[in-house]
């Protein structure tokens, strides 16, 4: 249908072959045309026959011919789709013809009139107004004239008189089927103007539908809040969009065409929504908790309304996720409430006050303990009004860091308490925003308390900083009475006697001469006997009631604590005394405690200088005695190591030149058995004669002086592999020496130790080829250079490392390798004379190396 919508603006006379017809119309009209045309030019030729058959050819025919060739022609404007002007010059020949075939007819009731009629039906159908009018009157005014010419006589057919009803009648005809083509075609198009502007309507209604349903549509898929669409009578729902199953975890074929999922976390509230919706028909912004698929719950605030779409009833649910919002206002009144208790009990004044006047806004009551302040006399007041600041100067720089820094931390200041008193405070300030408006929070203590004790510690400190032994003792009594405001102090130092030996004494307001006092039966005996401080009221004491030097007409309180000795034993005690009833604060107490400390701490500590003087004193003549009792040691070892070398030896040596001489005597006599048990008794005693040379080795290694030097270790290296190498001329062993070895260390020891240690080395290298000792110096840490021994010969096992330097403990058999397990001992025994150390490492077959050094040169 093309154009529907212009045919509101279509009139009811308009031209029915227009260009501004719908398709349909426009289509049928063309089909009509067509049916004429094809009809025309069908019955024309029969026409043209009939004719010719009856007359021959006449003018008649003629006429008809020429209609009939026209008709043909018109077929092709009309394949040209000129279908207006095919029907219009269909009609014009029509007439023309129908005209002419009455004129040579020569008479009105020819049958051209019917032709004539057809065309008049034609202008009906296809012609506007004006020109369906124009074609009747030329039909009527033609049709008069003819008849007008018969009746004179001037067509030539006289066959019939004709008379003017003739014409009235074909008028009459023409002009009712003009009035009836007309207004039948009128109607038609009212008619299909009526049908045009119901279907456009429904169309404009079916297009403004379909845009509503995409724009609800769009708006239901891509709105944030989920949603939900169900049926009120099959209660499935019917649609969800991605936020609702975002929020609810389902997915979309586990809610889609199913029953609701269970979504309410609580009965009640379920049962809430349901009575608002149907006494309401809506629900808007109710709050509630909604379960996810996971079972856990989330606030959310839910909206929801009942449509009517045709016969079905839906129900639409918007759903907002509420849970974050909740969250935030639950803490932000939780913070408020804590602030608000956090203001309102705390122990420091705090106020709020604007930043542009100073008008305090909130004041809490510790207000009062520092000011002296109600909170009623501060709100509404400025700092100014109370005039708080002492000096202007000092508000000045509180108010110049506060606005530069934005916050002010312990500023120290004085302001007039509510007296007008000036007092010592710290303020803590910072810059908030209360609402839009710029404030600040202040905190502030009373610190004239806190300085006043500060600064009588600093006196004490100042005073017995500098002192020790009895000056300090003197000066703690003056500057302790003097910050506690005691009439007297006694500190005194038991002795071995049991009495009390005073070390200082102050009574009202002087010191006293020290002197000695008896203990028993007096108050100070209970004190001792206590671990803490200890407070004593005259009048209301068990304690015996005896305080020596003090008359007990005038005594009403004393304090006192015990000096103690590491070991817990009393030393001591330190007291103080009162002339009036007192029970002492928390902070003299502490003041005491603290000054009793010091107190114990001078005394265990002068006490500890009197027992080193008298150790000193007697030390001379103690190392005199011991260096006695050395010397004489030394003197019965010397004779013992004689002892053993002779009567020892002695045996030995005669053993042995027997043994010699009873095998020259009987060289010939013995067997093979008797040599190899002379050959054995000769070895035992070759091995003996070794193992008392190497105790006393031992033993003398311990005795006499060292003469430290620089020795070369190289050089004396170098002598013992010497001797090795003339001992046992046959073993092929590659020693390497480090050049330049030096060390401070006895050269004689060091000689010694070098003997062993490459002598070990030696031995155990006995069944290694090639065999390898090196000698060299490895980096320290102390100082102290540090050598080593290194052999890959048999090397020993390291879990038996223990016993590796301890005297006749051998890690080898004697049948593999020869010795007495006393070379090592000796070796550790000369290095630790020298502030040294020694260590072995080694494996089984894999060698064994030793690390020593001679110490840094200190010991002698």
């Amino acid at each position: 249908m093309k154009h529907l919508d212009h045919m509101d603006y279509l009139p009811i006379d308009d031209d029915p072959l227009s260009r501004n017809l719908p398709d349909a119309i426009e289509q049928q009209q063309r089909q009509v045309v067509r049916s004429l045309l094809l009809t025309v030019c069908c019955f024309m030729p029969v026409i043209l026959l009939a004719l010719i058959h009856r007359s021959g050819f006449t003018p008649l025919a003629g006429v008809v011919a020429g209609l009939c060739v026209f008709v043909w022609v018109l077929w092709l404007p009309f394949q040209l789709g000129r279908t207006r002007l095919v029907a219009h010059w269909l009609i014009c020949g029509l007439l023309v013809t129908s005209t002419l075939a009455l004129y040579y007819e020569g008479t009105v009731r020819s049958a051209a009139v019917l032709a004539m009629m057809a065309g008049v039906i034609m202008a009906g159908t296809f012609l506007p107004k004006l020109s369906l009018a124009a074609v009747g009157v030329y039909c009527i005014v033609v049709l008069g004239a003819f008849n007008w010419m018969e009746q004179q006589g001037m067509l030539g057919n006289q066959l019939l008189p004709v008379t003017w009803v003739v014409w009235v009648i074909q008028a009459g005809v023409i002009a009712a089927v003009l009035v009836s083509m007309f207004y039948g075609r009128h109607r038609l198009i009212e008619a299909y103007h009526s049908q045009a502007q119901s279907l456009l309507k429904a169309q404009v209604a079916q297009e403004g539908l379909r845009a509503s349903e995409k724009r609800f549509k769009t708006l239901f898929r891509n709105n944030p809040a989920a949603c939900l669409v169900q049926s009120v009578e099959a209660k499935v729902v019917i649609d969800a969009n991605d936020s609702f199953l975002t929020l609810t975890g389902y997915r979309r074929d586990e809610v889609q065409g199913q029953l609701p999922p269970p979504l309410w976390a609580d009965a009640e509230e379920h049962r809430t929504f349901r009575q608002q919706l149907k006494q309401h028909g809506e629900v808007r912004a109710m709050r509630a908790r909604s379960l996810r698929k996971d079972g856990s719950s989330i606030e959310v605030q839910i909206s929801a309304e009942l449509l009517e779409e045709g016969f079905e009833r839906l129900l639409v649910v918007m759903v907002l996720d509420v849970t974050a919002e909740v969250a935030s206002r639950v803490a932000l009144e939780t913070s408020q409430q804590r602030f608000s208790t956090a203001f309102s009990f705390s122990p420091l004044g705090t106020v709020i006050c604007r930043l542009r006047d100073g008008l305090y806004l909130e004041v809490n009551e510790a207000n009062e303990q520092v000011l002296g302040y109600r909170a009623e006399e501060l709100l509404g007041q400025t700092s100014k009004d109370l005039n708080l600041w002492v000096t202007e100067a000092e508000h000045q720089t509180y108010t110049r860091q506060l606005n530069e820094h934005g916050e002010v931390l312990g500023f120290p200041t004085r302001l007039r308490n509510k007296w007008g008193e000036p007092v010592h405070v710290k303020l803590w300030s910072r810059r908030i925003d209360l609402d839009g408006e710029i404030c600040e929070l202040v905190y502030s203590i009373n610190v004239t308390e806190q300085q006043r004790r500060e600064a009588m510690l600093m006196s004490v400190a100042h005073g017995v900083s500098s002192k020790t032994g009895e000056a300090f003792f003197l000066s703690l009594a003056e500057r302790l009475a003097e910050g506690i405001g005691a009439e007297g102090v006694l500190i005194g130092e038991l002795g071995q006697s049991g009495e009390l030996e005073t070390l200082a004494l102050l009574q009202e307001g002087g010191l006293q001469p020290n002197r000695s006092l008896s203990l028993a039966q007096t108050t100070l005996i209970g004190i001792l006997a206590q671990e803490e401080l200890v407070t004593i009221d005259a009048r209301s004491s068990q304690m015996a009631w005896n305080v020596p030097t003090v008359e007990l007409d005038t005594l009403q309180t004393m304090s006192g604590v015990a000096l103690r000795d590491p070991d817990g034993s009393a030393i001591g005690v330190m007291a103080v005394i009162w002339r009036e009833r007192r029970d002492p604060t928390p902070d003299v107490r502490a003041l005491l405690t603290i000054f009793a400390s010091r107190c114990n701490a001078e005394l265990v500590r002068l006490r500890r200088d009197r027992e080193i003087h008298r150790l000193q004193a007697t030390l001379e003549h103690r190392v005199a005695a011991r260096t006695q009792q050395l010397e004489y040691l030394n003197r019965e070892l010397e004779s013992f190591s004689y002892s053993v070398s002779h009567d020892l030896k002695s045996p030995l040596r005669s053993m042995d030149g027997f043994t010699h001489m009873l095998r020259e005597q009987m060289a010939n006599r013995l067997t093979q058995e008797d040599e190899d048990l002379i050959a054995r008794v000769q070895g035992a005693i070759a091995r003996m004669n070794s193992l008392i040379t190497d105790l006393l080795a031992l033993a003398r290694v311990s005795q006499g002086r060292l003469q430290r030097m620089e020795v070369s270790l190289s050089e004396l290296a170098e002598d013992v592999t010497r001797q090795l190498h003339h001992t046992d001329p046959g073993k092929e062993v590659e020693v390497r020496i480090q050049p330049g070895l030096t060390a401070n260390c006895d050269a004689r020891m060091a000689h010694i130790v070098l003997e062993n240690l490459l002598g070990n080395a030696w031995k155990y290298t006995r069944h290694q080829t090639p065999a390898v000792i090196e000698m060299g110096m490895e980096g320290s840490t102390t100082g102290a250079p540090r050598f080593f021994v290194r052999d890959n010969g048999a090397g020993f096992d390291m879990s038996r490392s223990d016993r590796l330097f301890k005297p006749f403990n051998r890690l080898h058999a004697v049948t593999e390798f020869e010795g007495s397990g006393v070379g090592l001992a000796t070796v550790r025994r000369i290095i630790e004379r020298h502030g040294g150390d020694i260590i072995g490492s080694g494996e089984p077959g894999g060698g064994a190396t030793f690390v020593f050094s001679f110490g840094n040169g200190s010991t002698a």
